[in-house]
């Protein structure tokens, strides 16, 4: 069950714009989405020319001792 302080934002909405602000929301996921797909192919396509060309430089990085907090 929803708790009743998170629904208190949008008691005072007409069905229309609850449907307004649903779309609109799921326009920005969609597009956050497109981004973080973007960034993954990107990271990707990094990481396969590292291997090719240095991957002596993921050896070094794995290598260094991790400090304890």
């Amino acid at each position: 069950m929803v708790q009743t302080k998170t629904l208190r934002p949008y008691s005072q909405l007409t069905r229309e714009e609850l449907i307004c602000l649903v779309l609109k929301q799921e326009s920005q996921l969609l597009e956050k989405q497109g981004k973080i797909s973007e960034l993954e192919q990107y990271i990707d396509n990094l990481l396969v020319r590292v291997i090719e060309e240095q991957p002596s430089i993921l050896m070094s990085l794995s290598a260094v001792p991790k400090k304890v907090a």
